[in-house]
């Protein structure tokens, strides 16, 4: 009798690990001959290194059929890092980390043993992303990782802000307008090995003409995750062929270029320099975007500053004989804050948005994990807001961000 695995994610792709990850089983034992029928699931990490046993299940078949599905999606997510660098003023330069790798295993059970062979899945990848379900159904995640041979995919970021080429601008583009003190990191992913890898900068003048080409020769490349800065103000210090040149330009744009098959093997990202003042303190916000990668934007709108204040009182009894009198004073105590917790809160409003912006901001009002850029450092906060409006400018509509952000450490008084 035999165990066998119908169906199961492929090694091709990186899996979204906040997706589903399934497995079809069959099995052609006869189970009306047998007792206590069960298949035994051993989820192990990392299986080509230390083979870590994480998770074992028990999986019944489904009902008049001899199949069963396991998915492994709730195992695999709590092994996934999201990774960000917040180096607190430092330059990123080209960080790799590597992805989490799983395989899963099966044997039946019944009669109270254990029976026939150990049966192994494919070993697979995985990192954090989240896609929402038609972008799963439809395999739109697959266009987010980088392969040769693999042309026009994207770079792990919530905002459409990209055409496929790089030598032809136009003001019909979309450039995503970036300060030029703000942090940008570019980040992909990378499914396959490519031999010769290369990072293509342009920047762009107000004509749309090219200033200069810079490239950075990222050599081979494994199955990892790739993250690189790219700000005005972080992206010199990188080793490149030459340096960007920053004089009359008012755009820049990024893409990987595959030396190998003379072609981009991603999407160029556009971004226009956003030199206007408004007066206001501006915020600058960093979020986990559904595909694994971190997005920035500046919120430099009118804003609001407010110190939220939480006591608890309690009542105490007060001395008030003195000797063979009793005392009353105005000094004492009868109730007491016994702990006073402040917590800091902001109202932020954007600048008017373009349409592609406001798709590509809905992943920062639902995202788990958002970064303050304060004067102080990286600070983690919250974000407001329970239903996010698609206003669109077809429908007549001039459309600004308003969000509430709170600090998530709250100070705490002497008590």
């Amino acid at each position: 009798m035999a165990l066998t695995i119908q169906d199961q994610p492929t090694t091709t792709y990186i899996r979204p690990a906040f997706a589903p990850i399934e497995y079809l089983l069959n099995t052609d034992t006869d189970l009306n001959t047998v007792t206590g029928f069960k298949i035994i699931c051993k989820v192990y990490f990392d299986p080509t290194g230390a083979n870590t046993l994480i998770s074992t299940q028990q999986l019944n078949i489904r009902p008049l059929t001899t199949q069963a599905v396991f998915s492994v999606q709730d195992v695999v997510k709590s092994y996934v890092p999201i990774t960000y660098s917040i180096p607190e003023g430092d330059t990123v330069d080209l960080i790799q980390n590597p992805l989490s790798n799983f395989k899963v295993t099966f044997q039946e059970y019944y009669n109270s043993s254990l029976q026939g062979s150990v049966v192994d899945s494919n070993v697979i990848a995985a990192y954090a992303a989240s896609p929402k379900y038609i972008q799963f159904a439809s395999n739109e995640w697959q266009d987010y990782q980088i392969a040769t041979g693999a042309i026009d995919k994207n770079l792990l970021s919530g905002f459409n802000n990209y055409i496929p080429v790089i030598n032809l601008f136009t003001a019909e583009d979309t450039f995503l307008k970036v300060k030029e003190t703000q942090k940008i990191q570019v980040q992909w992913l990378q499914r396959s090995a490519t031999a010769n890898l290369q990072v293509w900068f342009k920047t762009i003048d107000a004509s749309f003409a090219t200033v200069s080409l810079s490239i950075l020769d990222i050599g081979t490349t494994t199955q990892d995750y790739f993250a690189l800065d790219i700000g005005r103000q972080e992206v010199g210090s990188h080793t490149w062929d030459t340096p960007p040149v920053w004089t009359d330009a008012k755009y820049f744009a990024v893409g990987l270029y595959d030396e190998s098959t003379v072609e981009m093997c991603s999407n160029t990202y556009l971004y226009e320099l956003d030199v206007c003042n408004t007066n206001y303190t501006a915020y600058e916000l960093h979020w986990l975007n559904r595909w694994g990668g971190f997005d920035s934007f500046v919120f430099d709108g009118k804003s609001n500053q407010d110190t939220d204040i939480n006591r608890t009182f309690a009542k105490y009894a007060t001395d008030r004989i003195s000797g063979t009198t009793l005392v009353y004073t105005t000094s004492a105590q009868r109730t007491r804050a016994f702990h006073t917790g402040t917590s800091e809160s902001y109202s932020l409003n954007s600048r008017l948005l373009q349409d592609f912006e406001v798709s590509g901001l809905e992943d920062l009002i639902s995202s788990p994990e958002v970064y303050w850029k304060s004067p102080e450092g990286f600070v983690s906060v919250n974000v407001g807001g329970n239903v996010y409006e698609h206003s669109r400018a077809e429908n007549g509509k001039v459309f600004n961000l308003s969000l509430d952000m709170t600090i998530n450490n709250s100070d705490e008084r002497q008590w």
